[in-house]
């Protein structure tokens, strides 16, 4: 037998299983086609990450172009207007239990509904946000146990609102790149509800003056 006739049932071989190669990656596009027709992704997301966030902060959804996730978000001044019950100086602690978990919420919406090309600008943003609520956690606890005194309450309160500003500032600048309608839509509520923390937080710091006002300044927490 020559080379020749060597050689070819190894070509055959490998001419065969290119073509099963190539048969059966089509059948998995098919298939992934079929499947990306029939399931509702943003059903699906919002199904593993609305356990996720209180049921007191999903409000009812009015727009048929506006996922169920989205909706969770507060938005616009008519969102605002439901806050004004907190927003005097005794009630601190329920702006800052409003403050931390609107952050989770709209850590759990961005985590879900912006899409990968996102992911440097969320990847930033997320770690202001974080950084934020951490700071508020901190705040809360310390001023439950009388641990804090003034110039660090107010310290905690500080670096919790710069952390907030500089997460609006990375939305902003990824408002600015190529995005498709439901991406814009998305940046454009989680900003509107970041702002609304801050008005939260400057609610927060006129109520930690309060509870200071006849306090020294090196004192702790008053239990009042």
């Amino acid at each position: 037998m020559s080379d020749l006739d060597q050689a070819l049932p190894g070509q055959q071989t490998g001419d065969e299983d290119a073509q099963l190669d190539a048969l059966l990656a089509a059948a998995d596009a098919a298939v992934l086609g079929r499947l990306a027709e029939a399931v509702d992704i943003d059903a699906g997301r919002a199904a593993v990450f609305a356990p996720s966030v209180t049921a007191e902060e999903v409000p009812s959804s009015g727009e048929g172009n506006v996922s169920g996730l989205e909706w969770m978000l507060p938005f616009g001044k008519d969102s605002l207007l439901q806050w004004l019950a907190i927003s005097g100086p005794g009630y601190l602690p329920r702006q800052l239990d409003k403050s931390t978990s609107t952050i989770r919420t709209m850590t759990v919406v961005g985590r879900a509904l912006l899409p990968y090309s996102m992911r440097a600008y969320w990847g930033l943003a997320t770690d202001f946000l974080t950084a934020s609520n951490d700071h508020l956690m901190r705040l809360k606890a310390g001023l439950a146990h009388h641990e804090l005194t003034r110039e660090a309450a107010l310290a905690a309160h500080h670096a919790a609102h710069t952390g907030l500003g500089q997460f609006l500032g990375t939305l902003h600048q990824a408002a600015q790149a190529p995005n498709d309608p439901q991406t814009s839509r998305v940046i454009e509520r989680l900003i509107s509800t970041g702002e609304m923390v801050l008005t939260l937080l400057e609610w927060a710091r006129q109520s930690i003056e309060q509870l200071f006002s006849d306090t020294d300044r090196s004192l702790r927490c008053p239990t009042r």
